[in-house]
């Protein structure tokens, strides 16, 4: 069964983690190229070696969504993505702390927070892979569950890394 809404498909396995990916994603969305503030982030696991590609995984219920006390954080309908309306965050911080992909972030210049907004259907992430570790598409079901799983197991990851910081 196929899907019927494009997403990132990210596989770490063809990852060589030349963070081409987040240079184009901070470069689009803030003029510079800037690790803190790419929507997409590589996480290189030390002990083996191995590169993890962590993104927003636009969960069709997101959790983000539901800590967001002003609306900011919520599923544009007419793109059919979840998506932080810039207008409306007060930087409160919750959907940063509550996301289990570490896909939400805050920008300390605009005191707002972000995630991956799919650069309105033509992810700059996917075409600046040379590796085509990220592509943009539409996934068969069992493609999203192992997607679904690598980005739970990267989100504990991004924790526990946070932690040894």
């Amino acid at each position: 069964m196929v899907s019927r809404k494009k997403v990132l498909i990210y596989d770490s396995s063809k990852c060589t983690g030349c963070r081409s990916c987040m240079a184009g994603c901070s470069l689009q969305h803030e003029g510079e190229c800037s690790k803190i503030l790419s929507r997409i982030h590589i996480v290189k696991k030390e002990e083996s070696g191995d590169n993890y590609i962590s993104g927003c995984n636009q969960c069709e219920d997101p959790i983000c969504a539901a800590v967001c006390h002003f609306g900011a954080n919520k599923i544009d309908r007419e793109k059919g993505i979840a998506i932080i309306d810039s207008n409306v965050c007060t930087g409160c911080k919750e959907c940063v702390t509550y996301c289990p992909f570490g896909a939400a972030n805050f920008n300390p210049r605009t005191g707002k927070a972000f995630k991956c907004d799919l650069c309105d259907g033509d992810p700059v992430c996917a075409r600046w892979c040379p590796s085509d570790a990220i592509t943009y598409g539409y996934p068969d079901i069992s493609l999203k569950k192992k997607r679904r799983d690598l980005q739970i197991t990267q989100g504990k990851m991004l924790v526990e890394a946070a932690k040894e910081v």
